[in-house]
C-alpha cells in the first residue's frame, strides 16, 4: 500500500466516523504571563466516567504528539472526562528542541527546584493526581522491534510503538491485556512495516535496561500513583506528518476507551495539516502588524518594546503558538516579556510551533537611554513593570515575583548583568542574567551568595553589573514573604460579600450555596496567588458550590512555581461566618 493511498484513506475512515463537535471544555493556562505558560483543557462529558489524562509536547522536537493533543482539545467526550495538555514544554516547542535546560521527562521522579521545567512538573504531577489513566504522546525515533534487525529496528527504537512499564502493577492494575485489544484494531488500518508494538520496558525490575525511565511520567504515574500510564510513539522516520497525526490520533481514542472515556474527535481536514502552520496569528510590534511581507520595523530607543497578538477568525484548528524572538535573546519570547532596547539588535524573527515564518530588519530611531546624572541606573522589569534602580538602591519585591534584568542606562553594548547566586543555564554558571526572566523564589538560589536578610523571613540580593573592578556597580534585590490573608466570596443568591480568612486557620464555613472569587487578599499582587478549589483552579469570576454533602477543598499555591502556600477545608454551615458590609470596595481586599 502506498503511503499517499494510505494516508488519504485513513484520515477519510477517521472523518467518515465522527463529527465537529465543540465540546463542554474550559480552558486554564497555568504560570501566565511567564516564558513557560501551561494550558490545559478541562473537558466534561455527556456521561459520567473515569477521567483520562492526555499530553503531549513534553519534548519540543516531537511535533505529531503535541498537534494529536491539540485536536483533541477540540473533541466532545461521550462518557468520562479529559484533561488535555497539548503543549507541555512550550519553550522547548519554540526552538524545536527535545530540551531547553533538562529534559522534562527525566524530573517525575522527586521534586525538583531548579527550572522551569521543575515548575511545569508539578502541575502535571498535579493533574494526573486527578485522573483514572494517562496517555503521553510522543515521537520517537526509527521503529520498536523485540529484537534487533537492522540500525532502524530493533529494542533501542522507540518510534511506532505503545510503551509500558509492566503488564500488571501489583496484579490490579492491567496495562497489557487491554492495550493489545487496541492494538488489534489500531494496526487494522495500518501497513505492518507501520505497525504499532507494545513495548513492555519493564521498569519495575532492577534488571530493566532501561531503568532511566523510573524518572518519566508513565512510571510515576503507574507507581506513584497506581493509575495505568502509557506513551503512544509515532516514528520520526516517518515523513508524513498529516499521517502520523491521524494514526495517533485514532489510536489515543481508541485506548483512552479501553480506560472508560469515549471521545468524538472534531473534524480535521487533510489541509489543516498539510498547511502546518498556518499564519493564525496577527503579530503587532508597536503597534505595527508584522507579516511576511514586511520585512523592516522602525522602532525607537527611548521606547519599550511592545509585542501582541491578534488571533485572526478561521484560526487553524492546530492552533500553532507564536513567538518572537530577538536576535540577541535567541529563545526569549518577546510576547511574554517586556524589553527596552538599551542596545539595539538587529532583528526580529517571528516563528510558530518553532517553524520559521519571516525575519524582520529593524530601524532604530531617536536617541539612546542615558544613565541618572554621574550613577550608573539598572533598568528591570518586575513583574512586567518598568523599574528603574539607581547604583545601590534596593528593588522591593515578593516571593514568586518575576525580575527581568535588562541592563545599565548609558552602559554601552553587550552589558553582562550577574543576579548573585542563581544559575540560568544547566551547563555552568556563565554569570550572564541580563534578559532572562527569574523567578525570585529563594530556595532556588545558592544560599552562599545571599546577604545577611534585613528582617526574619526575608531574602536579600545582590545583582552586579561586571566591568571588571574590584568594586562594580550593584543593587540589592529585597525579597519578603508570600503573605495570604483571605479570600472574598460574593453570595449569589444574596449579593453579601463574605470574607474568609486563611492565616492561621484550617477550616472555615459559609452558608450552603454558590459563590463568586471577587478577591485575594496578599502583600503582593493577586495575579501571582493561584486558588485551587475541588480539585480544579479558580480564578477571579468563577463560581464555587457550597454544600452541606461535600465539603470543599481549597489549596492556595504560588501562581510562577505552583509551590503550597497553605491548604483549607470550606464546610457548609448557615449558622457561621457574618458578610461583609456589601457597600464594602472589594478593591481594597486586594493590594498590589
Amino acid at each position: 500500500m502506498s503511503m499517499r493511498f494510505l494516508k488519504i484513506s485513513l484520515i477519510f475512515l477517521l472523518l467518515a466516523h465522527t463529527r465537529a463537535y465543540a465540546g463542554q471544555s474550559q480552558a486554564f493556562t497555568f504560570f501566565e504571563g511567564t516564558q513557560y505558560p501551561l494550558a490545559v483543557h478541562f473537558i466534561a462529558g455527556d456521561q459520567p466516567g473515569p477521567t483520562v489524562f492526555i499530553q503531549g509536547g513534553v519534548q519540543g522536537d516531537e511535533a505529531a504528539g503535541f498537534l494529536t493533543a491539540q485536536v483533541l482539545t477540540r473533541a466532545r467526550v461521550l462518557r468520562g472526562n479529559l484533561i488535555v495538555v497539548p503543549r507541555a514544554n512550550l519553550p522547548s516547542i519554540h526552538v524545536r528542541q527535545r530540551q531547553v535546560n533538562v529534559d522534562l521527562n527525566r524530573r517525575f521522579d522527586k521534586d525538583y527546584n531548579q527550572f522551569y521545567e521543575d515548575r511545569l512538573v508539578r502541575v502535571i504531577r498535579y493533574l494526573l493526581g486527578q485522573s483514572q489513566a494517562a496517555i503521553h504522546l510522543h515521537e520517537g525515533s526509527g521503529f520498536y522491534r523485540p529484537q534487533q534487525a537492522d540500525d532502524l529496528h530493533g529494542p533501542k527504537r522507540y518510534g511506532q510503538s505503545v510503551i509500558i512499564d509492566t503488564p500488571v502493577y501489583k496484579d490490579r492494575v492491567q496495562l497489557a491485556r487491554p492495550i493489545q485489544e487496541a492494538l488489534r484494531e489500531i494496526n487494522s488500518a495500518v501497513p505492518p512495516e507501520y505497525a504499532f508494538t507494545l513495548f513492555n520496558m519493564n521498569t519495575i525490575s532492577d534488571a530493566s535496561p532501561y531503568l532511566e525511565q523510573r524518572k518519566s511520567l508513565t512510571y510515576f504515574a503507574l507507581c506513584g500513583l497506581g493509575i495505568p500510564a502509557m506513551a503512544v510513539e509515532v516514528s520520526k522516520n516517518i515523513p508524513d506528518l498529516a499521517w502520523k497525526v491521524a494514526q495517533q490520533l485514532r489510536a489515543t481514542v481508541l485506548l483512552a476507551k479501553r480506560f472508560g472515556v469515549d471521545i468524538a474527535v472534531p473534524d480535521l481536514r487533510p489541509e489543516d495539516l498539510k498547511t502546518y502552520p498556518k499564519d493564525t496569528i496577527r503579530i503587532m510590534v508597536n503597534g505595527q502588524a508584522l507579516t511576511q511581507s514586511r520585512q523592516h520595523l522602525a522602532l525607537s530607543q527611548d521606547r519599550p518594546v511592545s509585542v501582541s497578538l491578534e488571533p485572526r477568525s478561521g484560526a487553524s484548528p492546530l492552533a500553532p503558538e507564536p513567538s518572537v524572538f530577538a536576535s540577541d535573546r535567541p529563545g526569549v519570547n518577546l510576547a511574554a516579556a517586556p524589553r527596552l532596547a538599551i542596545s539595539p539588535f538587529k532583528n526580529l524573527e517571528i516563528r510558530a510551533d518553532g517553524v520559521k515564518l519571516c525575519t524582520a530588519d529593524l530601524v532604530w530611531t531617536g536617541a539612546q537611554p542615558k544613565g541618572q546624572g554621574n550613577k550608573p541606573a539598572f533598568v528591570c522589569w518586575l513583574n512586567g513593570e518598568l523599574r528603574i534602580v539607581p547604583e545601590g538602591g534596593v528593588l522591593e519585591a515578593v516571593l514568586g515575583d518575576q525580575l527581568i534584568m535588562e541592563g545599565v542606562l548609558g552602559g554601552g553594548p553587550n552589558q553582562i548583568i550577574n543576579f548573585k547566586g542563581y544559575v540560568t543555564q544547566p551547563r555552568g554558571n556563565l554569570i550572564q542574567d541580563a534578559g532572562q526572566e527569574i523567578i525570585l523564589d529563594p530556595s532556588q538560589f545558592i544560599k552562599k551568595f545571599l546577604l545577611p536578610p534585613p528582617a526574619p523571613g526575608e531574602t536579600l540580593c545582590e545583582a552586579v553589573w561586571e566591568v571588571g573592578r574590584p568594586h562594580p556597580p550593584a543593587f540589592r534585590i529585597r525579597i519578603r514573604p508570600r503573605e495570604v490573608n483571605s479570600l472574598a466570596f460574593e453570595d449569589l443568591k444574596t449579593g453579601a460579600l463574605r470574607e474568609i480568612r486563611l492565616k492561621g486557620a484550617a477550616k472555615a464555613e459559609l452558608p450552603p450555596g454558590d459563590y463568586r472569587l471577587v478577591a485575594v487578599t496578599t502583600n503582593g499582587r493577586m495575579d501571582k496567588v493561584q486558588i485551587i478549589a475541588a480539585g480544579a483552579p479558580l480564578k477571579i469570576g468563577d463560581t464555587l458550590r457550597i454544600s452541606a454533602a461535600k465539603p470543599a477543598q481549597v489549596a492556595v499555591r504560588l501562581a510562577t512555581t505552583f509551590e503550597s502556600l497553605g491548604e483549607m477545608t470550606i464546610l457548609a454551615d448557615s449558622s457561621q461566618t457574618q458578610p461583609l458590609a456589601v457597600a464594602q470596595d472589594v478593591s481594597a481586599l486586594s493590594p498590589r
